[in-house]
């Protein structure tokens, strides 16, 4: 994306959407919720709870190793090669291949196949090219389109039977590979676009794994990760393959967090202290936001699952959910998605609050200010998030009552956002700061939330929606909130607890390191997309004019800036390991003579200045 003219997807949209449909299945479902799960919820839970470990750890690990299943499947899609021809391109090159046919009819068996032959006999194949060439010119070219005009001179080669050894312009068996199978339009039932046809195919080629591997890629993922309907809910415009490998790998995602969310409730349930469960004010801030988190995924989980089984039905099953043509609504799937889509947001950035507010004291050596008013927002703000899902489907229909209501909602969570910034600026202010790594952070942190959340109440507004709707305005909004804010708080909360967590220290070169370039990586990465999206650029898009290519330069900059952060943090986790693995060996290898004496030493010492006190004290008392 730094240079226009699509260089590193070849100009391959289909591609393109399919790798950032990954990317964004991946870091949700798989990096962010994970972390604060497996990373967060199961080491501090039961231990602010007063437990010794969680109600059901057999399921907890289950639980844990069904994600990975998910997490292969969406990332195999992700990697996948484009080998067959998609639906969109039966439709749009049926006319053509008509002409095509009628053309082969007329002309394959007349003198141009027997020159060809004749050459062939002669093995003379460099005028093997040259014949079929010259046949073409006397056709009308303005009869066909580029790709048709490619399909007819690969369709009279396969027909001639070449020979793939010959030097005949080997690139017309890779490159128009599409084109080849497009010809063959009255073998339609024979394509790999049905599971029949896949498996007796299977059965004749020898070459089995390599042929369904690449059949399971038989049709590109145009739907994106929000799985639009009737896109990702009709087999006619994402074909049996990667969609149900999507579908699959949420499903996978939303079993283990269910599961996680059943152990975690009942731990803070059943396993908690006498005195504490009526007492929320006595548990840290980490815990009461991670339990917030649990109740609202236990909310909003099952109707992303209920929403996945409907598109499974309606793909493979003939029902009509999502179908307007056998009475069913495509824009009800989207409500059940954004209604899963932005309490997700509100599941992730809440936790990120309670580590914020756990980590402030620490920097200002003062307790945070109005600590009650602080619990209340956050849970203000998490049960308003539930009724605000339509302000992303502005642009699909909604009446202008229901857009409205969606914006006012929408604008009236500023108030408790509002309440946490100015409780943490004032404890800021009033406190004694300690210049260290943990305030560097939240002040990181606070800066990308605010921006953040400034720039998602312009999108609040119904007008202004319009506007930036699908353009990059939208991407560097929830970028600065998810990978900005969310991400340097889970960063902060690690180097926190970093010591509880590794039994080691870290180091301050490459940690300082890594929350100064990872913030300014991600500044000069996402700003610039505000003024892109200003000049009218859409999202989606993997090519753009050459006048945006200064501020997607910047972001490519930017973006390589983050990523020597994240470089620096594997280098801190990798120092730190290598750092109490040597300790105990080194002093091992010290002789025990030298041991022995540097404590005799030190033990002097402590003596001498023992005494000196002693002394100190007795001359102020007879004085």
């Amino acid at each position: 994306m730094a240079y226009p003219g699509s260089p590193f997807f070849n100009g391959d949209s289909l591609k393109y959407l399919q790798v950032i449909t990954a990317h964004a299945l991946i870091m949700i479902f798989f990096v962010v919720v994970p972390i604060f799960f497996g990373g967060f919820a199961n080491y501090f839970l039961p231990y602010h709870v007063g437990s010794k470990d969680v109600a059901y750890p057999r399921l907890n690990n289950l639980g844990f190793w069904i994600q990975p299943c998910g997490f292969l499947l969406i990332a195999k899609m992700g990697s996948m090669r484009l080998e067959y021809w998609t639906t969109e391109l039966k439709t749009s090159f049926y006319s053509g291949l008509a002409k095509v046919d009628h053309f082969l009819q007329q002309h394959v068996l007349d003198e141009l196949f027997l020159d060809v032959k004749k050459t062939m006999i002669n093995n003379d194949y460099s005028r093997i090219w040259k014949i079929i060439d010259d046949r073409m010119k006397e056709e009308d070219k303005s009869l066909y389109t580029w790709s048709e005009y490619r399909a007819l001179q690969d369709k009279i080669i396969m027909q001639l039977e070449l020979p793939k050894t010959s030097k005949l312009n080997i690139n017309i068996f890779d490159e128009n590979f599409y084109s080849y199978k497009l010809i063959f339009w009255k073998d339609i039932y024979n394509s790999t676009d049905t599971f029949w046809s896949l498996t007796k195919n299977a059965l004749k080629l020898k070459r089995q794994k390599r042929f369904l591997v690449k059949c399971i890629s038989a049709n590109q993922t145009v739907a994106g990760w929000t799985f639009i309907t009737p896109f990702s809910s009709n087999t006619e415009y994402t074909g049996f393959g990667i969609q149900d490998m999507l579908i699959l790998g949420v499903y996978y995602a939303g079993i283990s967090t269910t599961i996680s969310i059943v152990n975690l409730l009942i731990t803070r349930r059943t396993l908690s202290m006498p005195g504490l469960r009526n007492r929320r004010i006595l548990i840290p801030f980490v815990t009461i936001t991670i339990l917030l988190m649990l109740r609202a995924l236990s909310v909003i989980t099952p109707v992303l699952g209920s929403a996945m089984l409907m598109l499974l039905t309606d793909r493979h099953w003939k029902t009509s959910f999502f179908d307007f043509s056998y009475g069913g609504d495509p824009i009800f799937f989207q409500h059940l998605f954004w209604f899963f889509g932005h309490p997700e947001v509100y599941v992730l950035i809440i936790p990120a609050f309670g580590i914020i507010n756990s980590v402030l004291p620490t920097t200002s050596s003062r307790r945070v200010a109005s600590k009650h008013h602080l619990i209340w927002a956050i849970y203000i703000m998490n049960y308003m998030g539930f009724l605000v899902w339509g302000h992303h489907m502005y642009l699909v229909g909604l009446d202008h009552r229901s857009r409205s209501l969606y914006s006012t909602i929408t604008i009236m969570i500023s108030l408790p956002a509002t309440i946490k910034m100015v409780n943490w600026t004032y404890t800021l202010v009033n406190g004694m700061i300690k210049n260290n790594l943990i305030l560097y952070g939240v002040v990181s942190f606070i800066f990308l939330f605010l921006v953040a959340g400034f720039t998602g109440m312009w999108l609040s507004h119904v007008s202004l929606n319009i506007s930036m709707h699908d353009t990059l305005y939208v991407v560097a909004h929830f970028h600065l909130m998810l990978s900005g804010a969310v991400v340097m708080a889970i960063f902060v909360g690690f180097y926190f607890y970093y010591y509880s967590l590794m039994q080691t220290k870290y180091s301050k070169l490459f940690s300082f390191a890594h929350i100064i370039y990872y913030t300014i990586g991600q500044w000069t990465t996402f700003i610039p997309m505000f003024w892109v999206a200003f000049s009218g650029l859409p999202r989606r898009l993997h090519d753009f004019p050459l006048i945006y290519l200064g501020w997607q330069s910047m972001s490519t900059v930017g973006h390589f800036i983050s990523m020597i952060g994240v470089f620096c943090f594997y280098t801190t986790l990798l120092e730190s390991s290598f750092e109490r693995k040597l300790t105990p060996i080194t002093f091992n290898l010290v002789p025990k003579f030298y041991v022995n004496s540097a404590f005799l030493y030190l033990k002097n010492i402590n003596k001498k200045l023992n005494k000196k006190k002693k002394t100190n004290l007795l001359t102020k008392k007879t004085k």
